[in-house]
C-alpha cells in the first residue's frame, strides 16, 4: 500500500489538547450546531461533541448540564464567543498594522 504525503501528514500530526475550560468548548459546540456549520445543519450535539472530544482530547462529561448553565448566565451568555471574536479581531488588525 503506497503511502501519500495525505496520509503522512495525518499521522505525523500533532495531538491537539483543549487548553480552554469545559464550558468554553461546550459554547462551542453548541454555536457550531446553531449556525448549520456542520453537515448543512444535519447532525446531533452529541456527534459534535463526541468529535470534538476526540479532536482535542478531553472528556466533556455532562455537556447537556453545562449547557443549561451556560442558557443562566445573567450577563454574557455567549462569553467565549465573544472572546473569540475579539482576539481574532486583534489579531487581523496586528497583521495590518
Amino acid at each position: 500500500m503506497e503511502v501519500t504525503s495525505a496520509t503522512k501528514a495525518f499521522q505525523n500530526h500533532q495531538k491537539l489538547n483543549w487548553t480552554g475550560t469545559k464550558t468554553d468548548l461546550t459554547e462551542l459546540i453548541y454555536a457550531l450546531h446553531s449556525s448549520g456549520a456542520i453537515n448543512n445543519g444535519n447532525v446531533d450535539i452529541k456527534d459534535i461533541a463526541l468529535s470534538l472530544q476526540d479532536t482535542f482530547n478531553i472528556e466533556l462529561g455532562n455537556y447537556y448540564h453545562s449547557f443549561t448553565e451556560i442558557r443562566t448566565r445573567k450577563i454574557n451568555q455567549t462569553k467565549f464567543l465573544d472572546k473569540l471574536k475579539e482576539s481574532l479581531g486583534k489579531y487581523i488588525k496586528s497583521l495590518d498594522d
